[in-house]
């Protein structure tokens, strides 16, 4: 059963990063289509490049987590694969652009690499970050992917709490007006709070000496750091006219909307696993 949780919560996560990269791009796309610049993607086959773009950093990171571990290709061989298609797509951009013939080539050749930029950044923000919960769950197991997720969670929802509450001080006002200095506070206060008795009811019988201090440094980069991904979010949807991601849960936004926060916190919490945590203690199948 915790085999198949692992399986099935890989799964997810690769689902998840799919959607991610789709309604990030979408959001660049539509605001080009806005703006009259719709036209780039039938020359320089856009479309078709992006999604390129996407399974090569797949091989790069997801996927090479799982077939080094489910399959007998090595890290070696992944890396030669992913390799090889960057290669590929490399060369296939600089022929598309090497093909345009058009009366504005140089605007042609910008609105491109803007575009080509938006998603670059977007695959190493969102899918290259949410990597390291696969890496996780493989060498530490479920609980620490899902014990800092429950954390975002109560982060966010009580920073809602705090602002409605008691918010008059705007934190970020130009970036996200609900914002506010109570919310941030309060729900880091919230946040630290329920730490260390969430992950001592998760942890069960696999309790140590070192439980409260694992869950006091992940409560406070929760609290201080992964709030900033949700604010760079709310910068990428004001600058391309967009209100939310997507329209997966109404009133909710889509799935960007949702794991800003948690893709922020995925890396941190499998380098700090990998530099602090005694896994001689608590078994990566628990």
């Amino acid at each position: 059963l915790r085999f198949s949780g692992e399986k099935g919560l890989i799964g997810l996560i690769l689902v998840m990063q799919t959607a991610m990269y789709s309604e990030a791009v979408s959001v660049v796309d539509g605001h080009n289509t806005k703006k009259g610049l719709g036209s780039i993607d039938k020359i320089a086959s856009f479309p078709f490049q992006k999604w390129w773009w996407f399974a090569t950093v797949l091989a790069t990171t997801s996927i090479r987590s799982i077939v080094t571990k489910y399959t007998s290709l090595s890290n070696e061989k992944m890396s030669f694969v992913a390799f090889g298609m960057s290669a590929i797509g490399l060369v296939w951009a600089v022929v598309q652009l090497a093909m345009v013939n058009s009366i504005s080539t140089e605007e042609t050749y910008r609105n491109f690499l803007e575009k080509v930029a938006c998603c670059h950044f977007s695959l190493l923000f969102l899918v290259g970050q949410s990597s390291f919960w696969i890496k996780t769950v493989q060498e530490y197991g479920l609980i620490w992917v899902l014990f800092p997720a429950f954390l975002v969670i109560v982060n966010d929802t009580m920073a809602y709490i705090f602002g409605v509450l008691l918010g008059k001080h705007k934190l970020i006002p130009r970036l996200s007006p609900k914002k506010t200095v109570e919310g941030f506070v309060g729900a880091g206060l919230s946040t630290l709070a329920v730490a260390v008795p969430l992950l001592k009811r998760m942890l069960g019988d696999s309790v140590t000496s070192d439980t409260t201090r694992h869950a006091i440094i992940l409560a406070l980069y929760v609290s201080l750091v992964s709030p900033f991904g949700g604010f760079l979010a709310s910068a990428v949807k004001r600058a391309h006219g967009a209100k939310d991601f997507g329209r997966l849960i109404p009133g909710h936004g889509g799935v960007v909307d949702r794991f800003d926060c948690q893709v922020v916190t995925a890396p941190f919490v499998y380098l700090y696993l990998k530099n602090f945590f005694d896994v001689g203690r608590f078994s990566a199948s628990d």
